[in-house]
């Protein structure tokens, strides 16, 4: 068994925790900030990266998908100091084609003829599923 340890701000498909729950009244609502204020809400809230889980541990099955990068890049600049490129590889960057030359969502943007994700995952080499055991330990871990 594989123990993997990676704190959720390390996640290219999260916002932070306090992007979360921000006020979304006169912000969205300024003249001319809506479009950028949507586009920094975009992306899965990072304390709700895993599932909790249980302690003795819950089972969840992962897909996984290989594709080759040579063939799909798109060479964006990507600016770091950027205050809304947290998610970028679930959102995009803005007015970019990044993170590749596919449609975003794919696979999944499309109807296929598999009736459950393992049929699915067998159409390709570069696909396959798994299962993760996520075990809830109690332990609070600081914000640094």
């Amino acid at each position: 068994m594989n123990t993997i340890n990676r704190r959720d701000e390390e996640s290219n498909v999260t916002i932070p925790y306090n992007r979360t729950f921000r006020n979304i009244g006169s912000a969205a609502r300024a003249p001319g900030s809506e479009d950028q204020f949507n586009f920094c809400g975009c992306g899965w809230p990072s304390h709700l990266l895993v599932p909790k889980g249980t302690p003795e541990g819950f089972t969840f099955d992962v897909f996984a998908m290989i594709s080759n990068f040579n063939d799909d890049t798109v060479n964006e600049e990507f600016d770091t100091t950027d205050m809304c490129n947290d998610s970028y590889s679930f959102c995009g960057i803005r007015n970019k084609l990044y993170p590749d030359r596919r449609a975003m969502g794919y696979p999944f943007d499309r109807n296929h003829p598999a009736r459950t994700l393992q049929d699915f995952a067998n159409q390709s080499s570069n696909m396959g599923l798994g299962e993760i055991n996520v075990r809830f330990t109690n332990t609070y871990v600081a914000r640094t």
